[in-house]
């Protein structure tokens, strides 16, 4: 008897509709808040396009100044990039190091030893495990290159810079339309979605000069060997993360005022 009760009991609990969190959904913005909002986003880039090298040269400024404070030299070059529109980008050169041969032979034999028995490991995350061993062959490869033919690597601080530059600047290009697209469901006032924009967009900022600055630092004092790692680990590609995180926060933020307004929200049926 116990059995067939707690077999109804478990019956029961997947049967039960909770109306107060079910069948629901808030109510969609209006279709002026929306176009306002689009409206501002298009300023927004128009805004970025037409002074980009003004932002970039400050950009670049400010991470030769911390490079400079490091004892790092660094200068900050006008490099050219398209025949249109962003012709030059403002970047920054510095000395690089190349790894000596016995150093590729450690770093191949680590990235080796990381492939071969970190997938085996129970006690970390799969995701970890994956991103691991990825950025660990990277950096296989790279050993392997500066190992047998390092006269023939073809990059230096100013491509790496250029790249990152690049990316940055394409980042903050498609950031507020991304994130005008998924804030626009939203029942909040266009002004307030445009406030997380800029919000998200400072940080971008900030948050890309301090890595800059990092990334040039560990070229300058260990070695181009990483760079391919470097790049694919803390480059732009993780500015995601941060989009993410702002974006939950705000919905987080939106769910709590409007749990203490029912008149918001819809039924479904």
């Amino acid at each position: 008897s116990k059995v067939v009760l707690l077999f109804d009991e478990r019956r029961s609990m997947k049967t039960t509709t909770y109306f107060h969190r079910s069948y629901r959904t808030a109510g969609k913005a209006g279709f002026l808040h929306t176009f306002l909002l689009f409206i501002l986003v298009i300023a927004l880039d128009g805004a970025i396009l037409a002074y980009h090298h003004d932002l970039l040269f400050k950009f670049s400024s400010f991470v030769q100044n911390v490079l400079l404070r490091c004892g790092v030299g660094a200068v900050i070059l006008d490099w050219d990039f398209l025949p249109k529109v962003i012709k030059v980008l403002p970047v920054i050169n510095s000395v690089c190091v190349f790894p000596t041969k016995f150093v590729s032979l450690i770093n191949f034999a680590a990235s080796v030893l990381i492939i071969v028995l970190v997938p085996g490991a129970k006690i970390m995350p799969r995701s970890f495990v994956i991103y691991l061993v990825f950025l660990s062959i990277l950096t296989a490869i790279s050993s392997l290159f500066f190992t047998f033919v390092p006269h023939l690597f073809p990059y230096d601080i100013v491509d790496f810079s250029i790249l990152y530059i690049g990316s940055q600047l394409g980042t903050w290009l498609l950031m507020p339309v991304v994130m005008a697209f998924v804030l626009t469901p939203l029942p909040a006032p266009a002004l307030e979605k445009f406030g997380i924009i800029l919000a998200t967009l400072a940080y971008s900022i900030v948050f890309g000069a301090i890595r800059y600055a990092a990334l040039m630092l560990i070229l300058n004092k260990l070695s181009v060997l990483h760079m391919a790692a470097l790049y694919f680990s803390l480059g732009p590609l993780v500015d995601f993360i941060y989009i993410v995180a702002i974006y939950s926060l705000y919905v987080n933020r939106i769910a709590i005022r409007l749990d203490k307004k029912p008149e918001t929200w819809r039924w479904l049926f």
